[in-house]
């Protein structure tokens, strides 16, 4: 294994991992190519879907999502479902709420993340996919909103 720092990320090159060893203030993206190079750059790529709730991410979990990060920013923040997660962002307990949802696909769920009653994300929710023009409850809708919540993080990464 060999480490060192650059730019503004520390730089890990080893055979083998586990992520479960990371920090818990670390984030970390992983690559697997074959080669350090195109490793380095699927490391880059998982790196910026990480979050606070994913810190570790694996380049080949993405799968498709992998997709999004070679959307140009422009494009992105042109879409309409992507200006409306700006518009959400400008108040964090919306975009937590949001993430959160988004996260576990479960109002239930998110409100035990988030240590609030069900009925008080479920409201929150409601209005949020009035700001969004999305209608949350429907999968469409929930898959909409995790595609913008993850595009504006990768434009704000």
């Amino acid at each position: 294994m060999k480490a060192a720092p650059l730019a503004d990320v520390g730089v890990i090159l080893a055979a083998a991992i586990d992520p479960a060893g990371f920090p818990a203030d670390v984030r970390a993206g992983i690559g697997a190519a074959e080669s350090p190079g195109r490793s380095w750059c699927q490391a880059r790529t998982a790196l910026r879907f990480t979050t606070p709730r994913e810190p570790v991410i694996r380049y080949d979990d993405l799968g498709s999502l992998a997709l999004l990060a070679e959307i140009p920013p422009d494009t992105s923040r042109d879409n309409t479902d992507v200006a409306a997660i700006i518009r959400v962002a400008g108040n964090p307990e919306d975009l937590e709420t949001l993430d959160a949802y988004c996260t576990t696909g479960s109002q239930r769920r998110a409100a035990d993340l988030l240590h609030l009653h069900h009925s008080s994300v479920a409201r929150r929710l409601e209005e949020i996919g009035k700001t969004l023009g999305i209608e949350l409850a429907d999968p469409t809708g929930l898959l909409r909103a995790r595609i913008a919540l993850t595009a504006w993080r990768l434009l704000n990464d």
